[in-house]
């Protein structure tokens, strides 16, 4: 939201564009409404209140106020009664002083204690008077660090890079695609995981690669199988033909998304070791940087397995 144009031009290309553009798009539709609520509200000149918000709520002030939010937010377990019965639900709650920690790699360290119905939270290191303190924010990627938190880490080893796939309705063989993909808990449509090194394709991706190239002889059969899910390994035994698109359809899969940058990974190298970047600028490119060396890495992967 506090990026200008030229700032959101950084993004293009990258998996993080399409989220952070309707993110964007939709900040603004909220802003719309609430200002048209406000306007039409009667005017009360008694009402200082409403004379000042009508005056004063304006579109940079709604950004801060959502990104404090966003920024900040956590679930937090809650009791509510629903006709005479007591049901738990998990609701968004702001909490002063323990929003201020950092984020660091490591693992869940935070805990809400039902007894004292309060957050109890470590710190992953011991840390001396005026340095910053960290938790674990939890197994996100750096799209969504950026998109929701503002900030990437570098060489985070639960980030990902997604690829869209999906089934054609105009397929003959649709139907039993989409029965294997159930049988293998994997997403007829939506995105599927590039992992950082040494993992490179997630199961779930590689799975459905696998059953997008198979033909009808080769559905039946796994379909029927009592071991489908090694299809989801690398190294499950394959007729060689279907192993082969597999990796080929990968490999074209990744060369087009590197051609979706405008720039190359080592030109963006280069410029992270060059001149001075401004803060944001920075940010973005050591984003861009992150995701296109793991599409890189598993181009890299994928190649050797086009070879083998």
């Amino acid at each position: 939201m506090n990026f200008s144009v030229n700032e959101m031009q950084e993004l293009k290309g990258s998996s993080a564009m399409p989220g952070v553009l309707a993110q964007c798009k939709n900040i603004a539709r909220q802003y719309a409404f609430i200002r048209k609520y406000i306007d039409n509200i009667k005017e009360d000149a008694f009402d200082a209140t409403l004379l000042t918000l009508k005056e004063r709520f304006s579109f940079d002030l709604y950004c801060w106020a959502v990104s404090t939010v966003m920024t900040r937010q956590n679930l937090v377990p809650m009791d509510f009664t629903d006709k005479g019965e007591t049901q738990t639900q998990m609701s968004p709650t702001l909490i002063p002083l323990w929003d201020m920690a950092n984020h660091a790699q490591g693992s869940i360290t935070t805990v809400y204690n039902p007894e004292t119905e309060c957050i109890e939270s470590s710190l992953l290191r011991k840390c001396q008077r005026g340095e910053q303190i960290f938790i674990f924010y939890g197994p996100r990627s750096n799209a969504d660090f950026l998109m929701h938190n503002g900030f990437v880490y570098a060489k985070n080893e639960h980030d990902t890079v997604p690829i869209r796939l999906g089934l054609s309705s105009m397929d003959q063989l649709v139907n039993e695609r989409t029965d294997l993909l159930k049988k293998l808990n994997i997403v007829v449509s939506g995105e599927l995981n590039l992992l950082p090194a040494p993992k490179f394709i997630s199961p779930e991706l590689l799975g459905f690669v696998r059953v997008f190239n198979m033909n009808k002889e080769q559905l039946d059969h796994w379909l029927a199988s009592d071991k489908a899910t090694d299809l989801l390994h690398a190294d499950c035994a394959l007729d060689t033909a279907l192993e082969m698109k597999t990796w080929k359809f990968l490999e074209t899969r990744l060369t087009l998304l590197l051609r979706t940058f405008p720039t190359t990974l080592e030109e963006d190298l280069a410029m992270q070791n060059g001149s001075k970047l401004g803060h944001i600028r920075g940010i973005l490119l050591q984003f861009r940087i992150g995701e296109k060396q793991i599409l890189h890495d598993a181009l890299e992967y994928v190649q050797q397995r086009v070879k083998s």
